[in-house]
């Protein structure tokens, strides 16, 4: 609360000499530095009611310091009301104060001989003196025009907190170019920043929309090894494969020589998806990439003055598999988990049904079931009222690209066709025998048919042929014979995969999956009695079941996949 101001008696007025006329203000407590003799350090000072009238000598650019410091003097009694200047509240106040200062001040330049070291925590204009304020905008006026030098490291983070608050920048595309030019040079001084601006430049792609990606720009710029724990969420097939209940990534069926075509698979079948949840009133990315119910508050920049003065429109902004930032009312909030559980059902049950297919048509040695029972009853619900099969749009979207993918381009070279064309008279020349005119015309009539049958077939340009119905010549049929054999499943007896993977478990891994079995929940003791980790128990479980019989058998709550009951009963009986 404001003080009163002191007032003399009346008595002691009429023997006094006239005083100068002042207009009266509340007094004030005030950060004064210019006092202080020691540079960067200031006290509090209550200022006078009083203010007297400006010298006769006019200072322009203090006038103007003056002016910026009456907006912070407008909030003065919020401002100095805590003793806790880190206070969550005076930090927001500050920010806005810095904000509304650093707008007032955008434009401003200076020419200051005079060099004065600054430092500070959170450096702003009001704790700064007359000489340091100097300073700090002679300085800028310099970075501004190219020329980047060394100072105190206070100033370079006043500077960052402008670009921040697109303090003196038209747009945000120019404040991050401006960032991104003052980072690459300053930090040849002083490498301490990297800790705050990259922070501050994925802050940045969140708050601010612009029209390159995080992603795009940290690729563009080279600073993926700065982000290591960052997935593309523009790959989608990554980062669904991340948060779902199945990931195709560690199935025996994504091989090296299957990857593109599993990737690409994905891609076709996810924009299916996508186009029939659309037609049934239903969004496929909304019942997938569900955030959390309880979200935390998220405050951009928040290691710097950053006042939020930019209206938001209503988004999602997705990083990674577990950071998802969402915007509403102007309000932001945080997630580490871009999904619910349901959505990671859903996601499980596409990949599997998608990958079960693909085994079905490249007739792979081992088959794989997708239950729709994995899905969860709300999820199949929705779905059942929506009249959505995935079982029959994933089936139908993975078949036609499958034969899409796989189907033969056969190009005619009329230059090839008209020289076997030339061997073929020269070689029917050879052959005819003056005697046998009559079958020599024969011959010479059906070899012109045949030319003219050509030539129309040329004349259609391209050919378009499944690869196993496409027309050999008679020289290539061996070869074809044999390529076929090569590739037909071979005839023999395999040996049994699920007896190679009891070979290869361990007993403690038949005995966890013995508990399994039986309904047992609470694995973990079991695994802790034995000293193993229960993550690392069932990674093992699984990484041996991957090699055998091309999927795993256990899902994250350590619950044996339905379709492998009966087969997994059998390892364990004997336990």
């Amino acid at each position: 609360m404001p003080l009163e101001p002191v007032r003399p008696s009346e008595a002691a007025a009429s023997t006094q000499p006239p005083r100068q006329t002042v207009r009266e203000e509340a007094p004030y407590y005030e950060i004064e530095y210019d006092s202080c003799p020691m540079p960067g350090v200031g006290r509090f000072v209550l200022k006078s009611a009083k203010i007297e009238e400006p010298p006769q000598e006019r200072d322009e650019v203090r006038e103007v310091f003056n002016r910026m410091r009456d907006i912070a003097r407008e909030s003065r009694s919020l401002y100095f009301s805590n003793t806790k200047f880190y206070d969550r509240r005076i930090q927001q106040e500050n920010s806005g104060i810095f904000y509304r200062q650093g707008m007032f001040m955008k434009d401003f330049e200076d020419e200051y001989e005079d060099m004065l070291p600054y430092s500070a925590y959170y450096p702003n204009y009001q704790m700064m003196g007359y000489g340091q304020l100097r300073t700090y905008f002679t300085w800028r006026t310099q970075v501004r025009q190219g020329n980047i030098q060394q100072t105190s490291l206070s100033y370079a983070y006043l500077y960052i907190y402008e670009l921040l608050n697109n303090i003196g920048v038209e747009t945000p595309g120019e404040g991050l170019e401006r960032l991104m030019l003052f980072w690459d040079a300053y930090r040849v001084y002083d490498q301490s920043i990297d800790k705050y601006v990259l922070k501050w430049l994925k802050d940045y792609h969140i708050y601010y929309e612009l029209p390159l990606s995080f992603h795009q720009f940290i690729e563009e710029n080279g600073l993926a090894a700065q982000f290591p724990n960052l997935s593309n969420p523009e790959d989608r097939f990554d980062l669904c494969c991340a948060i779902s209940k199945y990931d195709i990534r560690k199935s025996g069926f994504y091989t090296d020589d299957r990857k593109e075509m599993v990737r690409e698979c994905f891609a076709f079948t996810y924009a299916r998806l996508q186009q029939a949840f659309a037609e049934n009133r239903m969004d496929l990315d909304k019942s997938i990439f569900q955030p959390t119910k309880h979200m935390a508050a998220w405050l951009p920049f928040k290691e710097a003055l950053f006042y939020p003065a930019l209206q938001q429109a209503d988004r999602r902004v997705v990083l990674s598999e577990k950071e998802i930032y969402l915007c509403a009312g102007n309000q932001w909030t945080f997630s580490t988990s871009i999904t619910t559980e349901s959505g990671k059902q859903l996601l499980g049950y596409a990949f599997k049904q998608m990958e079960s297919v693909l085994r079905s048509l490249t007739k792979y040695r081992h088959k794989l079931t997708a239950n729709m029972n994995s899905l969860s009853p709300m999820m199949a619900d929705e779905l059942r009222k929506a009249g959505i099969s995935l079982e029959t749009v994933i089936a139908q979207a993975v078949t036609e690209f499958y034969r899409e993918a796989t189907r033969t381009v056969v190009r005619v070279d009329r230059s090839a066709l008209d020289r076997i064309r030339e061997e073929s008279l020269a070689t029917q020349e050879k052959l005819v025998v003056p005697e046998q005119e009559v079958v020599s015309e024969s011959v010479s009539w059906g070899v012109q048919n045949s030319s003219a049958l050509d030539e129309r077939k040329l004349d259609a340009g391209i050919t378009t042929v499944d690869s196993e119905e496409a027309d050999l010549p008679a020289s290539n049929i061996e070869e074809f014979d044999s390529k076929k054999t090569d590739s037909a499943p071979c005839q023999e007896a395999e040996p049994n995969p699920w007896e190679a993977l009891n070979d290869l478990l361990t007993d403690t891994e038949k005995e966890a999956l013995a508990l399994a079995i039986n309904g047992e929940t609470n694995i973990k003791q079991f695994a802790d009695a034995h000293g193993i980790m229960l993550e690392v128990l069932m990674d093992g479980i699984n990484e041996k079941s991957m090699d055998c019989i091309g999927d795993s058998l256990l899902d994250d709550e350590f619950t044996i996949y339905d379709d492998y009951i009966e087969q997994v009963k059998g390892m364990v009986e004997t336990i």
